[in-house]
């Protein structure tokens, strides 16, 4: 419970909500969100980062128009998708299209993008008798291009693997080409939107040698279409107008959006199929994991087969969120189960899931699998029947097995009963599980198509939170990294918050993970975790919460989109630096010009850390009012404790924060050693995490000189002046941005300043 007396603790968090009030008032700013002039663009931002606009520089304008002058891309129709939905069709007024090949979405993208780049339609070409015309692009696989076969050797292709690709410049005889090339159609496909990507970024394409593959295999979103969803078409980006719900699939709209419920295919689907594949994402988990047992019922199977058709040339794949006791939903009848029937090692358990998978894969063959958020915050699982997780993961993995489906667990749980500290939890349910001896000697329980899906930290996708200890302990159990790209506490649909240096942190935090002889592996961090190339797992997954809606823009805040292509980009290759990242995409989605792309970068290079400062200084996790998830409310008492921040922040009349040292509830011990040590020694503790593990003295003394009370005033400071700053440095770009999106910008910026010094107000 809480330290000290409850009048003392009230006395201390009087103090701290008055220091905070000066801040405000010192700091806050009137702001009124006013339109934007002068442009009369009137961009959405629907196209995300594939807005393929004219390349003004007049010199690499000729530089390219020379380089490339044709598209080649042999058989582009020849392998044709599955196709379940017969008379699939995209809604009346489109401006997408649909395709039936991966190597169409290629030829089409480079079409697209060449013509809007260049100013001018490149035309599309074959290859006559053999030969191809300088400046020629050519696309494909070794099977489908003689052109490709000749240009690039097997063993060049063969180290890039099946998802890989190379981009080369080539001559024979006088002429110069640049081949695009994979071992697969998808391969080509990512190759070709890598080679778009160079010069969207203004980046030379006439000498090029590029080999490259993703270091994670399956690279997957979580849609969360109820619930975190910050991107719906009204105004407040909470929902959706016209009988839409505000997520980016219809299922089931009514009134004016009756008609727009799949199977028919909306603009934003392909578009967002395009934005995906651009980034070599290669599923979806397209429904919350609270789940809707709808989503198993034979007439939304049907709509999902029609949505997975018209994914399936971009080689994205759909999976679906699944409740544990689904099979006793009387919509399943008569094909329903009792509760006494729940035992995951029942025929009648693993038969129904069968049964069920059967279904679905008939409808969509190349159907991933099911994600299952059990016994956590009121959701059904197997501990509800006297089983543990290993047994319930395990159930409805063997049931899919034979059909090549896994099955993803979320190990978000936090069962008061295990550990008084809510942060221990999950790792005191699920490490015996992974350490338990088999009959054949070896250790580990969970199935080889299971994933425990786990969060990048102990508690809840707060702003700053120090790695989760599961993260290299679970040696023999497949291990997926959930990141948050939707802002649930990283300000929502109106703060400005590139969570590309976050996800950064995280994937290259040693983790000092050892061998079973207490030596140091050689490569330890979490990136490495999850890669397999740390412990040799074979089969390695990354998974992001999306933030998509239908907005126009698909995001609800533009620079939400920087959020979701930096999750693409670092689920490919964890190591990319995240300003690089952020300078791709501001190239990509705003402007060229250095000036404009040096200050965007840099707005957004600062703005997570000012939003740890003045939401979450020096680890203080989970100060918001229960249930926004916005609006700090650090004297609140939720209705139990660990949902509550005076759970969480412990002030009392000696200090601030959690003590989890070796004196107190000892989470330090859950990592291994040389982290142990680090963190559980408030003098060794990173100062950013350092309330995560102690509770500080408020005169303890900080690297900076100052004491820790005037520290964490400091900080929240500095965050909020950040963004003033930022709202300030967006207005020199008025004359840069189109009309549209700076003034949209400009209004979201208002409201950020204005809920900066308080953390948030519910809107």
């Amino acid at each position: 419970m809480i330290r000290g007396s409850v009048p003392r603790l009230r006395r201390t968090l009087v103090v701290l909500g008055t220091a905070l009030a000066t801040v405000a008032a010192t700091l806050a700013v009137a702001t009124t969100p006013v339109a934007a002039a002068g442009s009369p663009d009137d961009y959405s931002g629907s196209d995300l980062w594939l807005r393929y606009v004219p390349v003004s520089d007049a010199k690499l304008l000729r530089d390219y128009r020379r380089t490339v002058t044709a598209i080649v891309v042999e058989n582009a129709d020849a392998d044709r998708v599955h196709r379940h939905t017969a008379d699939l069709t995209m809604a009346p007024g489109s401006t997408e299209k649909l395709v039936e090949t991966t190597l169409g979405a290629a030829r089409d993208e480079l079409v697209r993008g060449l013509g809007g780049m260049l100013g001018q339609p490149t035309p599309v070409t074959t290859a006559g008798a053999g030969t191809v015309r300088d400046g020629s692009v050519v696309v494909g696989t070794p099977a489908s291009s003689p052109l490709v076969r000749r240009a690039v050797s097997a063993r060049d292709l063969a180290a890039v693997g099946d998802e890989g690709y190379l981009v080369r410049s080539v001559s024979r005889g006088r002429a110069r080409f640049t081949v695009i090339a994979g071992n697969s159609d998808l391969g080509a496909l990512y190759g070709t939107f890598a080679f778009l990507r160079l010069m969207q970024t203004q980046k030379p394409v006439d000498h090029l040698r590029i080999a490259d593959s993703p270091k994670i295999k399956h690279r997957l979103l979580n849609n969360w279409e109820t619930e975190r969803l910050y991107a719906g078409n009204n105004a407040s980006g909470l929902g959706g107008l016209n009988g839409e719900s505000g997520a980016i699939f219809n299922f089931a709209a009514t009134g004016a959006s009756a008609g727009r419920n799949l199977p028919v295919i909306l603009d934003r689907y392909i578009v967002m199929a395009r934005a995906l594949a651009s980034l070599g994402i290669n599923g979806i988990t397209i429904n919350n994991v609270n789940a809707d047992n709808a989503y198993l019922t034979s007439a939304r199977i049907a709509q999902e087969a029609a949505l997975a058709d018209a994914l399936r040339p971009y080689g994205i794949r759909l999976g679906l969120s699944i409740r544990y006791t689904a099979p006793t939903d009387s919509r399943f009848a008569p094909d329903t189960l009792t509760n006494s029937q729940l035992d995951p090692y029942g025929t009648e358990f693993r038969g129904w899931w069968t049964r069920r998978a059967q279904q679905v894969q008939s409808a969509i063959p190349d159907f991933m699998g099911f994600t299952v958020k059990a016994n956590s915050e009121g959701q059904p699982g197997p501990q509800d029947f006297g089983y543990d997780h290993g047994d319930g993961a395990n159930g409805i993995a063997a049931a899919v097995a034979p059909l090549g489906m896994t099955v993803h667990w979320r190990t978000f749980v936090y069962n008061a009963e295990v550990d008084n500290d809510r942060l221990k939890r999950a790792y005191l349910e699920f490490g015996p599980i992974d350490d338990e001896v088999q009959p054949d000697g070896t250790r580990g329980r969970f199935a080889d198509n299971v994933f425990l899906q786990t969060k990048n930290g102990p508690l809840d996708f707060q702003a700053r939170e120090p790695i989760h200890p599961m993260f290299g302990r679970m040696e023999n159990t497949n291990q997926a990294l959930e990141l948050q790209v939707t802002q649930e506490y990283t300000g929502q649909n109106w703060m400005l918050t590139y969570l590309g240096p976050m996800y950064e942190e995280v994937l290259k935090t040693d983790t000092y993970a050892t061998d079973e002889n207490g030596k140091l592996l050689r490569e330890r961090l979490v990136g490495n975790i999850v890669d397999g190339s740390a412990q040799h797992h074979p089969d390695t997954a990354i998974v992001g919460v999306a933030n998509l809606g239908n907005a126009d823009n698909l995001t609800g805040h533009h620079f939400s989109q920087a959020n979701l292509f930096a999750f693409g980009r670092q689920a490919w290759n964890w190591t990319l630096d995240s300003t690089d990242i952020a300078t791709d995409w501001v190239r990509m989605t705003w402007s060229n010009d250095r000036r404009v792309v040096d200050t965007i970068r840099t707005m957004m290079m600062g703005s997570w850390e000012a939003l740890v400062s003045y939401q979450t200084p020096l680890g203080i996790g989970h100060q918001f009012a229960e249930g926004a998830h916005y609006r700090p409310d650090p004297a609140d008492w939720a209705g139990r404790d660990d949902w509550s921040p005076v759970y969480y922040n412990k002030a009392d009349s000696a200090g601030l924060g959690f003590d989890r040292s070796p004196t107190g509830s000892n989470l330090a011990a859950q990592y291994f050693p040389r982290l142990q040590r680090r963190y559980g020694d408030i003098d060794s503790v990173p100062e950013n995490l350092l309330m995560w593990f102690h509770h500080v003295p408020w005169g303890h003394r900080m690297d900076s000189g100052r004491p820790f009370w005037d520290e964490l005033v400091y900080r929240y400071q500095m965050g909020v002046q950040y963004v003033t700053w930022m709202r300030e440095t967006w207005e020199t770009l008025r004359t840069d941005i189109d009309a549209r999106r700076f003034g949209e910008v400009r209004a979201k910026l208002a409201v950020h300043e204005a809920d900066a010094p308080t953390g948030g107000t519910p809107r």
